[in-house]
């Protein structure tokens, strides 16, 4: 196809040019910025756990610091701490209904799996960003059922926003004198 002069042949694809998005310069490149590079993306494990922050597993430890009702609650978070922590950091995390992550902290007669499982604290929340864990906001309404069986509400709250789960758990005395997880 023949255009005739070179004026022509630019006046022919100039318009076509345009239309499609092509540009006939590269624009000069800009000045470096004060502007921090964007965060890299929030990595999900493969078992559905987002990652969890400092200041949130901070704040764990502070719920659990908190001064016990009675002193025999105070005994049993003295020697049950670590694992009420491990489990919070886990339950708080999950992303899917996936409770067999939760599996090390249940008692040998529980499991946590698909099934039975209603799934952590994002389950409740409907605006909450799933790839990031869920906060506790405080521990609550703690009670010696027995000597052997401990029971307690954790409150979660969503970062972004003020959505709210509270979750009801059972910690049993293990014979070896462990404590592990029963709901």
């Amino acid at each position: 196809m023949k255009f005739g002069t070179p004026s022509k042949a630019l006046a022919c694809t100039l318009p076509l040019a345009l239309v499609t998005g092509c540009s006939f310069f590269t624009p000069a490149p800009s000045a470096p910025s004060a502007v921090r590079p964007a965060p890299p993306p929030a990595v999900i494990t493969r078992d559905g756990l987002a990652p969890i922050t400092e200041a949130q597993v901070e704040r764990i430890r502070e719920a659990l610091d908190a001064k016990p009702s009675t002193p025999a609650i105070g005994n049993v978070l003295r020697s049950a701490s670590p694992t009420i922590e491990s489990f919070v950091r886990t339950e708080g995390c999950i992303t899917a209904r996936n409770g067999t992550v939760l599996g090390p902290f249940a008692a040998p007669s529980t499991l946590f799996d698909g099934k039975g499982f209603q799934g952590g604290p994002m389950a409740e929340m409907q605006f909450h960003d799933k790839t990031a864990c869920a906060t506790v906001q405080r521990m609550q309404n703690w009670k010696m059922v027995t000597p052997k069986l401990l029971r307690f509400e954790i409150v979660y709250v969503g970062d972004d926003g003020e959505e709210r789960a509270v979750k009801r758990h059972e910690l049993t005395r293990q014979p070896k004198g462990g404590w592990l997880f029963t709901r």
